[in-house]
């Protein structure tokens, strides 16, 4: 892919992911202030219309996620999951932010498992990993 066509995926991905992360963002952060779940459900569902519209630019262009998306990504969710955790386990969380708490992790991870099984396909999905182990082995 010529330097042109990479600029151009950087920024539709920027561009997708300013969008709709901030719709994400605004919309959890607004559930969950006000308690209101329904609130956080556009805010979760705005952040998995960002990793479809992902997939989009990633299919438009041929591509699909580099390392240091797929890195971000995974960290991101590990944050995610490890603030949910602490806070849960720390304070007296209400129960909308708790569901929306458990929805948010739960559809980011449920995302990532359809993504996989459509692009690989459950078995070989299952032999990236199993092979990746046994190497690490030897």
């Amino acid at each position: 892919m010529d330097a042109d066509r990479i600029v151009e995926r950087g920024i539709a991905v920027f561009a997708n992911w300013g969008v709709f992360g901030a719709i994400a963002v605004g919309f959890l952060m607004e559930g969950v202030t006000r308690e209101a779940y329904a609130l956080s459900l556009i805010g979760v569902a705005a952040a998995i219309a960002g990793f479809v519209g992902h997939l989009i630019v990633n299919a438009y262009f041929g591509q699909s996620f580099s390392r240091g998306e797929t890195s971000l990504g995974l960290a991101a969710l590990a944050a995610v999951s490890l603030i949910f955790a602490v806070a849960w386990l720390s304070s007296r969380l209400a129960d909308a932010t708790v569901w929306t708490g458990l929805t948010l992790i739960a559809a980011l991870v449920g995302a990532a498992a359809v993504y996989l099984a459509t692009r690989f396909g459950l078995k070989e999905t299952f032999s990236q990993f199993h092979r990746r182990a046994e190497r690490g082995r030897r």
